[in-house]
């Protein structure tokens, strides 16, 4: 019987021919030997799934891959990653995945190594790590942002530290962030992150872990120039919605965990999360502590304070 800490790979595919042989190569490649991948396709139209079943087909390592069975159903994110988490079997510790980035060998290892080293098996702790951005030709861009050692709630209410696929979680933050209540539509890093914070711990290494691939159509907080970031808060957040789903997500959060959160922490969230009122939202344009770690992001969000956006 293997000694080791089980961890469950939660992997979430979609149209992802092109990627998800280099994934798998990736995950199977792990010095950390006791994993377990578990798949969840959300209805791919190209020769995904196949490419899955040959590798299940063909795998001789010790490590488990299991595809799901999705009955033909579409979830999107987050909700497949939700789903693959009340699907797969009880581990010690789960790490999300994207289907189209590359995990380097030892990033299992660092995580399990720096996730056993906590005493407090029954609060939710949440592990993440530096990576690296790449083109999807192979062209190095940079580091991901460099992370506060020690994240708090106000990190993460507009804010997401972490990418999912750096993120690995004990048994204790699934079964309390995922399992026994609804995280709704929020972004599962968040979410899972979020209440880590609250509830538990958040570990940042600086290591790095993993490459991120950076497709042309796709522009984060994280990988985005400022000015794109500017006309993306144009864009998304001025004209758009994306705040304000924000602020309901935050809101679902908070009525969530009603009866955990602490006084300071049902204050703060009140503040962000009550209907907008002059004396709110200058508290909130003068809100002593950042918000997001890029000045622009931060720029942007006291702009969405001032004319009550959000």
């Amino acid at each position: 019987m293997n000694s080791l800490p089980l961890v469950a790979i939660l992997l979430a595919t979609y149209n992802g021919s092109k990627y998800v042989k280099s994934q798998l190569d990736s995950l199977l490649s792990q010095t950390y030997p006791h994993i377990a991948i578990y798949i969840w396709d959300d209805g791919s139209s190209d020769n995904t799934v196949s490419i899955v079943k040959d590798y299940i087909a063909q795998n001789n390592t010790p490590r488990q891959i299991i595809l799901l069975e999705n009955n033909g159903t579409n979830l999107g994110c987050p909700g497949s990653f939700y789903e693959i988490s009340r699907k797969c079997a009880p581990a010690d510790y789960y790490a999300f995945c994207d289907q189209d980035d590359i995990w380097y060998p030892d990033k299992i290892k660092w995580a399990v190594e720096t996730l056993e080293m906590q005493s407090e098996k029954q609060k939710p702790c949440v592990y993440f790590s530096a990576y690296e951005y790449y083109t999807d030709t192979g062209t190095f861009l940079h580091r991901s942002p460099v992370q506060k050692a020690r994240i708090e709630l106000t990190d993460v209410l507009y804010y997401t530290p972490a990418s999912g696929f750096v993120i690995v979680f004990n048994e204790a933050a699934r079964q309390q962030l995922i399992l026994n209540v609804d995280p709704g539509k929020e972004l599962h890093d968040r979410w899972i992150l979020r209440g880590a914070a609250c509830f538990g711990s958040v570990l940042y290494d600086t290591r790095t872990s993993a490459a991120h691939i950076r497709h042309a159509h796709a522009v984060t907080a994280e990988d985005s120039t400022d000015s794109s970031l500017i006309r993306s808060f144009f864009k998304n957040e001025i004209a758009g919605t994306a705040m304000t789903d924000s602020k309901k997500y935050l809101s679902h959060f908070e009525t969530t965990f009603a009866d955990r959160l602490s006084k300071s922490q049902k204050r703060t969230l009140a503040l962000f999360t009550a209907p907008n009122s002059l004396f709110r939202q200058i508290r909130k344009l003068c809100y002593p502590k950042r918000l997001r770690a890029r000045l622009a992001g931060e720029i942007a969000i006291r702009i969405l304070f001032f004319i009550g956006k959000i």
